[in-house]
């Protein structure tokens, strides 16, 4: 996890260190789109406009974590949230039982771990990118089409102001679309500014946070952002434009 110092436009909160992941997970393959947010959760949060196969944007952290909820519920499983409100009042926090570590013991839908997130995209890659790398000149344009992220994701460079359907861009090899770029993905981690060189188990950020980390970079963002490696971090009420999210369930045979 993290990249190594040479890699160009890295961020400094990318130490480089070893993670061991003891439970298998699954990934949803795109952001939960428009249409798939307001059939289980019935509100409009996106202010980008109506767009049923683009991914839902403007929600908070706790609308994700919501949205998980109601997936357990669909599957009989255990919520891994625990939730007051509704809409974009709801607040949500990691339900008592799975806090902490116990996280990747919960039956239902959650978001993913930081960890788990970068795992996903690599997909065994080591490279900046799932799909290699690029002229590092273009990591921070947005004046110019850079043809090797364009085959990739949506960036500020060919976004044209705006999140896009998703599932159009090349996946990774695990057939996972939208990683690099169109929306930040919420995960469940606090954020951790300063990791650690040192290797870790099954890790879950701090439990102190008051941010949650966001993946993936966006479309009004440098392809820079759209790096395996790439961590940023919001408040968890944020509801901007360019959030969005996935959903993540350990195996429940795992």
């Amino acid at each position: 996890m993290g990249s190594p110092e040479r890699e160009d436009h890295r961020y400094t909160n990318e130490v480089q260190h070893e993670v061991t992941l003891t439970r298998d997970f699954e990934l949803a393959a795109t952001e939960v789109t428009q249409q798939r947010f307001q059939a289980l959760i019935c509100c409009k949060p996106w202010r980008l406009g109506a767009c049923p196969g683009c991914p839902v944007e403007s929600v908070s952290w706790s609308e994700a974590a919501a949205y998980c909820n109601a997936l357990s519920r669909r599957a009989s499983a255990g919520a891994c949230f625990a939730c007051e409100g509704a809409g974009p009042s709801v607040r949500c926090q990691v339900a008592a039982a799975y806090a902490g570590p116990k996280l990747y013991d919960c039956p239902g839908y959650r978001l993913s771990t930081d960890a788990e997130w970068e795992y996903a995209y690599r997909a065994g890659t080591s490279t900046a990118y799932y799909g290699g790398t690029n002229d590092p000149g273009w990591r921070v344009n947005c004046a110019a089409v850079d043809p090797f992220s364009d085959q990739l994701g949506w960036s500020c460079a060919n976004a044209a102001n705006r999140a896009h359907p998703v599932g159009k861009k090349q996946p990774n090899a695990w057939g996972l679309y939208d990683l690099a770029g169109n929306v930040w993905e919420w995960c469940n981690d606090g954020y951790q500014a300063v990791l650690s060189s040192a290797e870790v188990t099954d890790p879950w950020g701090d439990p102190e946070a008051v941010n949650r980390v966001v993946r993936g970079g966006a479309w009004d963002y440098y392809s820079r952002g759209m790096r395996a490696a790439a961590r940023a971090w919001y408040k968890p009420s944020y509801r901007g434009t360019r959030h969005g999210f996935r959903p993540a369930r350990s195996r429940p045979d795992a």
